[in-house]
C-alpha cells in the first residue's frame, strides 16, 4: 500500500513546489473537500519552501484556517489565523481575500467559545475599519449569519433598477418577500435560474413578492459602468426571462448591507418584515419551496 501511495505523494509535492498562480489554492480546496487537511497542509508547506510567502500562499493558509475550523480543530485554526495576522497586519488591496479569511475564522472561533454576541461585536469592530467592498460584504455576511434571522430586513436602495420599478420593503408589508442577490457572471446564479423561475411561477399568485439585486463589480468610470450595466441587463433578460415583473436592483451598498460576498444569496422576509431565512448559498427548489410554504401558511 505504501508503495502505491508514494507516487501520488511525490506528484503532489512536485505540483505544490511548482504551482502557478491559482494552483496551490486549487490543490488545497480539493484536499479539504475530501476531508484531507493533512495533505493540504503538506502542499502549503512545500510551496512555502520553494516559493516563499506570497499572495497565493496566504490565500491557501486562509483555506487551511477554514478547513481546520470546520473540522473542529480550533487550536490549529488559531495558528493559521495568527500567521495571517502576522503577515497581513492591516487591510491591503492585493490581500483582501486572506485578510478576510482571518477575520471570518476568528469570528467563528469566538462564537464557539464566547457566543454569538461576542462574535458580532468583534465583526462590527472589523467592519468599522474595513474599506474594500468585497471585505465589507464578507464581514456583513458573517454578521448576518449570526444575527439577521429574526430581525427586520434592512432597507433597499431602489433608485437604480432593471425592469419593473422596485417597491420598498415597507410598502410590501403584509406580503412575504423573497430576495435573490446575484452576480451577472456567477455560475451558481445561472444554474439557479431555472429552479428560481419555477418557484416564482408557482408562488407569484399566492401572495409572494420577489425582488432581486446585484451590483457593479468591474466598473472603473462612467463609461465602464454603463457597459457593465448593459451586460447585466443582457444577462437578466436572457437567463432570468421567466421572472417577468420582478425588479433587479443595481446597488453596491444594498449588496454590502446584505453581506453578498457569496452569490447567490437568498433572503426570505415574512409578512411583518422580519427575516426568516438568510442563506448565502445556492438552494434546492424543494428547500426554497418548503421555506416559502412556511411563511405563506402563517396568519396575516
Amino acid at each position: 500500500m505504501a508503495r502505491k501511495l508514494l507516487p501520488a505523494l511525490v506528484t503532489l509535492a512536485l505540483i505544490a513546489a511548482n504551482a502557478n498562480a491559482g494552483d496551490l489554492v486549487r490543490i488545497v480546496r480539493y484536499k479539504l473537500s475530501a476531508g484531507d487537511l493533512a495533505s493540504g497542509m503538506a502542499a502549503v508547506e512545500d510551496y512555502k519552501r520553494a516559493t516563499g510567502v506570497d499572495a497565493e500562499y496566504l490565500d491557501a493558509v486562509g483555506w487551511l484556517a477554514r478547513g481546520a475550523e470546520m473540522q473542529r480543530r480550533p487550536e490549529l485554526a488559531k495558528e493559521f489565523v495568527a500567521e495571517l495576522r502576522r503577515e497581513i497586519p492591516a487591510e491591503k488591496p492585493e490581500l483582501v481575500v486572506p485578510f478576510g479569511a482571518a477575520i471570518e475564522v476568528d469570528a467563528r472561533l469566538i462564537a464557539a467559545k464566547s457566543g454569538r454576541r461576542a462574535a458580532v461585536r468583534y465583526l462590527e469592530g472589523e467592519l468599522a475599519r474595513a474599506n474594500a467592498v468585497s471585505l465589507r460584504s464578507r464581514i456583513n455576511k458573517n454578521i448576518n449569519l449570526l444575527s439577521l434571522e429574526g430581525k427586520p430586513a434592512p432597507a433597499l436602495d431602489t433608485a437604480n433598477v432593471i425592469g419593473a420599478p422596485a417597491p420598498s420593503l415597507a410598502s410590501l408589508r403584509g406580503k412575504p418577500v423573497l430576495m435573490f442577490f446575484f452576480a451577472a457572471g456567477c455560475g451558481d446564479c445561472k444554474g439557479q435560474a431555472p429552479s428560481l423561475t419555477r418557484v416564482w411561477q408557482k408562488y407569484r399568485n399566492s401572495g409572494l413578492a420577489m425582488i432581486t439585486a446585484t451590483r457593479l463589480y468591474d466598473a472603473k468610470d462612467d463609461k465602464t459602468a454603463d457597459a457593465e450595466k448593459a451586460e447585466i441587463a443582457k444577462t437578466w433578460n436572457e437567463l432570468y426571462a421567466g421572472l417577468e415583473g420582478v425588479p433587479a436592483i443595481i446597488d453596491t451598498e444594498t449588496m454590502v448591507r446584505y453581506g453578498v460576498s457569496a452569490t447567490p444569496t437568498f433572503v426570505l422576509v415574512d409578512r411583518k418584515g422580519i427575516v426568516r431565512l438568510y442563506a448565502p448559498t445556492r438552494l434546492s427548489e424543494a428547500e426554497l419551496s418548503r421555506r416559502i410554504d412556511e411563511v405563506l401558511a402563517e396568519a396575516p
